[in-house]
C-alpha cells in the first residue's frame, strides 16, 4: 500500500507531467503494476534505467522502502534528475534511493551485485546495451520489467525477441497502456 505522502507526490507529479512535452513516464496503472511486482518479489535492490522526472521511481522506491531495500535510478538529463530528487524528498523516499546522473551504459557498473528487480525504460535504441551493462549485476533470482513493448513495439521488437529467447528466464507480456515485458529468473 502506498502511503498518503507518496500518493500526494504521485498526484502532483502526474499533473506536472501533463504539461511537459519531454515527459515520457509510465502511466499510473503501470506504476501500480511495478509497485506490486517489486513488493511481491520482496525486491531489496531495485534498479531503474530512465528516471525522467521520477514518476515510476516513486512507485519503485516505495516498494524498496517497504522491503527495507533501495532503488538505484539512472537518468542522463541532469535537470530531470534534479526534479526527480525533489519529488523523492517530498514523498519521504530519499533515504531509500541512490540517483545516478549520466549515461547509464557507463554508470551501471557502479551498481551493487544482487539486483533483484530491474526496470528498463530509457532510450529504446540502447535497451540491449543497458541489458549488457547490467546483466552481471542481476541476482540469481530476479525480476526484469521492460516498458513500451506495445506503444513502441517496432522499436522494442529486437530486444523483446532477445528477452523471450533467454533460457534462464520465464518471460510474458503484460498488456497495459504502454505494454510491459515481465521476465523472471528463479
Amino acid at each position: 500500500m502506498l502511503d498518503a505522502k507518496v500518493l500526494g507526490t504521485i498526484d502532483e507529479l502526474e499533473a506536472f507531467q501533463e504539461a511537459r512535452p519531454d515527459s515520457w513516464n509510465v502511466p499510473r496503472d503501470e506504476g501500480m503494476i511495478l509497485h506490486a511486482l517489486a513488493l511481491g518479489a520482496g525486491a531489496k535492490q531495485i534498479a531503474e534505467v530512465g528516471t525522467s522526472y521520477g514518476f515510476s521511481g516513486l512507485f519503485l522506491a516505495a516498494a524498496a522502502k517497504q522491503n527495507a531495500g533501495r532503488l538505484h535510478t539512472f537518468e542522463k538529463n541532469e535537470a530531470k534528475h534534479e526534479h526527480a530528487r525533489k519529488m523523492f524528498d517530498k514523498a519521504g523516499l530519499a533515504d531509500a534511493i541512490t540517483l545516478y546522473t549520466g549515461d547509464a551504459r557507463k554508470r551501471l557498473v557502479e551498481l551493487p551485485d544482487g539486483i533483484d528487480f530491474l526496470f528498463l525504460d530509457a532510450t529504446k535504441a540502447e535497451t540491449q546495451e543497458y541489458w549488457d551493462a547490467v546483466t552481471n549485476k542481476l541476482a540469481r533470482q530476479c525480476t526484469v520489467t521492460v516498458d513500451n513493448t506495445e506503444n513502441l513495439a517496432a522499436q522494442m521488437a529486437d530486444f523483446v525477441e532477445f528477452l523471450h529467447a533467454l533460457d534462464d528466464f520465464h518471460v510474458c507480456h503484460i498488456p497495459c497502456p504502454h505494454g510491459l515485458e515481465l521476465a523472471v529468473r528463479t
